[in-house]
């Protein structure tokens, strides 16, 4: 039983269900015809939320009345496809900030405005996956609005569908991660004076390790301990790698007031050690 308590539009109502619990409910045409008090019916229930007193519950509803169900319908179709693409299940922290993001991405282009998308090249390098589902929404964007965007947009959009994989992590975090990772590609190269052979096994393996290190850089507070004999043999066995983790650790304390423990700093030298010295 869903007995409507409030109508946000056609495709969404909040309910309060058999147990008196109040529940938000997507669903196309849930609404139509219907009141507050009617039964909906359940045979069109897409999506359901528990609305509960957390920050998420609150947005959820602010936003169904601030944007128009369109929107809706394009997030719903855009996480139906990720979960099959990624076969997982996005957070349903998506459907607060992806459709909020959309809709004002959507108005921008609409007179002819954008944002740039400065680690656009990282977002496809990185998330290759999630770029692919931001291009799928492009698509839907263009035949629902008419609005042609750039693959800038489908960036932004990957690290929304990254983010809503990742727990424990923000946008903000999302997004400086990804930051971190391409600066410390260009330190590397830079230090070394090369190009890094971006279709290497070595480059991948490392590549790999900067995403769990990035994501674990803004929440992971404790100090590991670790084999200082290795991190001491290692220093002094490739010492140009140390100095590169040397300048990688003076800018995250810089940049993010975080330094590198001598776990995370062993690791990093023996995989700029390997992807250098494969070129």
């Amino acid at each position: 039983m869903l007995k409507i308590t409030k109508i946000f539009n056609n495709n969404a109502i909040q309910a309060e269900n058999e147990f008196q619990a109040e529940l938000v409910v997507l669903g196309k045409g849930i609404a139509f015809g219907k009141k507050v008090g009617d039964l909906a019916d359940e045979n069109t229930v897409e999506k359901t939320f528990s609305l509960n007193k957390s920050l998420f519950a609150t947005r959820l509803t602010e936003i169904l009345s601030e944007i128009p169900q369109e929107y809706f319908q394009l997030v719903n179709r855009v996480v139906n496809f990720a979960n099959q693409q990624l076969g997982t299940t996005l957070s349903n922290s998506i459907f607060v900030s992806l459709p909020d993001h959309l809709f004002h991405a959507v108005e921008r282009a609409k007179q002819q405005q954008s944002l740039s998308n400065g680690l656009l090249f990282e977002i496809q390098r990185l998330y290759k996956q999630e770029f692919a589902i931001g291009l799928y929404t492009l698509e839907l964007i263009e035949k629902m609005f008419g609005v042609k965007m750039a693959e800038d947009e489908a960036g932004f959009i990957a690290l929304h569908i990254f983010n809503a994989r990742t727990d424990g992590s923000t946008m903000n975090d999302t997004y400086r991660a990804t930051q971190i990772i391409k600066d410390i590609l260009n330190m590397v190269g830079y230090h070394f004076n090369l190009k890094l052979d971006e279709q290497s096994y070595d480059y991948a393996r490392f590549l790999t390790h900067l995403q769990h290190f990035a994501q674990r850089f803004f929440v992971n507070t404790a100090s590991a301990l670790g084999d200082d004999f290795l991190y001491q043999q290692t220093k002094i066995a490739y010492p140009k790698a140390y100095q590169c983790v040397a300048k990688i650790n003076k800018y995250l304390t810089s940049a993010y007031q975080k330094s590198l423990n001598e776990d995370e700093q062993l690791y990093l030298m023996i995989h700029i050690q390997r992807v250098v010295s494969h070129q």
